[in-house]
């Protein structure tokens, strides 16, 4: 089976989601300040030259069993200040990709409001159980994935069976609220974007030695859109430090790397990181390492087809990247619209 884990979905009106909210919280989010501010925002996540045009969903992609839709637009409540109203406007949005994007091999995420996990949570067993939903999207907030904050979210998690995928919103290093990227603040979208993967670093590590992957065995992670070239050197390094200092962590139970290569998945855009200087070939060495990566497209933002793994990996391991999704998103496949 062959699930797109990286597809992305839009609405061109917002007025579309807010027609499942009641008339208050209509009428607080029709000013003009409010769709402006969240129109541009949503842009943010483009560095090319349609930066400001209209946003834009993928097309269909046949040669896939199951496509996970990702609604960008709404991953950038993590740089809203008022909380409250992006759990109202993310409850409306869920609905509106219930109605609109479920259909044939299409299956939505829950999107989750990361400063507000009772909510959060709450969300997620209300909307697993309209059995449309194929994963939780979780965008990134202040705090980093390891912190307590995030467990009534992976409890839900734990509970329901689904996923938890983190996938930058473009808000990241730019606004207040959102992760920051490391040394400072970058003032170029384009050095924002160069720098997205130190922000899947950063939380993989923090999920290990914070010791959730060891609290919720049962919780698997997808880190998305963010590449993967870097994690076998990353999983030497946190196990080097893990083995000199483990005393300082006794809740780390294991070698970081143990919990990584069961709970954690990358996907594969973009693809040709990996595989212009062969790094594929020369780090990718174990089945362990391999079984981590699925597919994702990542379109339609110059997102690499099913055709392009086969390509750029060869016959055998494109087949087996191509395959890796089925173990990593369970519900995705029992999903029925």
């Amino acid at each position: 089976m062959i699930i797109d884990t990286d597809r992305h979905v839009a609405v061109t009106d917002y007025r579309d989601v807010l027609a499942y909210l009641d008339k208050s919280w209509q009428k607080h989010f029709e000013r003009k300040e409010f769709l402006g501010s969240v129109t541009e925002a949503s842009n943010h996540i483009r560095v090319s030259s349609r930066f400001g045009e209209q946003p834009v969903s993928a097309a269909a992609l046949p040669e896939a069993d199951k496509v996970l839709l990702m609604p960008h637009q709404a991953l950038t409540v993590n740089g809203w200040a008022d909380g409250v109203a992006a759990t109202e406007f993310l409850s409306g949005f869920n609905s509106l990709a219930r109605d609109k994007w479920s259909s044939g091999n299409n299956v939505p995420v829950i999107v989750v409001q990361p400063g507000d996990p009772g909510w959060s949570a709450a969300e997620i067993r209300r909307r697993a159980a309209e059995h449309v939903f194929g994963a939780i999207a979780l965008p990134l907030g202040a705090g980093l994935l390891g912190a307590s904050h995030y467990d009534q979210i992976y409890e839900a998690a734990a509970e329901t069976g689904l996923a938890i995928i983190v996938h930058f919103s473009g808000v990241e290093g730019l606004y207040a609220g959102a992760q920051p990227l490391g040394g400072g603040v970058h003032y170029s979208a384009l050095s924002r974007q160069v720098l997205m993967s130190q922000l899947a670093e950063s939380n993989i590590t923090s999920l290990a030695f914070e010791g959730t992957l060891e609290k919720f065995p049962a919780v698997r992670f997808l880190f998305s859109g963010f590449g993967f070239s870097w994690l076998p050197s990353m999983l030497w390094r946190i196990d080097r430090e893990w083995r000199t200092f483990r005393y300082d962590v006794p809740w780390v139970k294991h070698a970081p790397s143990k919990y990584v290569l069961e709970q954690v998945w990358l996907n594969t855009w973009p693809l040709k990181e990996a595989t212009m200087d062969g790094d594929w070939a020369r780090h990718f060495t174990t089945d362990a390492l391999r079984s981590r990566i699925v597919f994702g497209s990542h379109s339609p933002f110059d997102g690499d087809a099913p055709g392009d793994v086969i390509k750029q990996l060869g016959p055998d391991d494109g087949a087996l990247i191509l395959s890796n999704g089925a173990a990593l998103l369970p519900r995705v496949e029992a999903v029925t619209s």
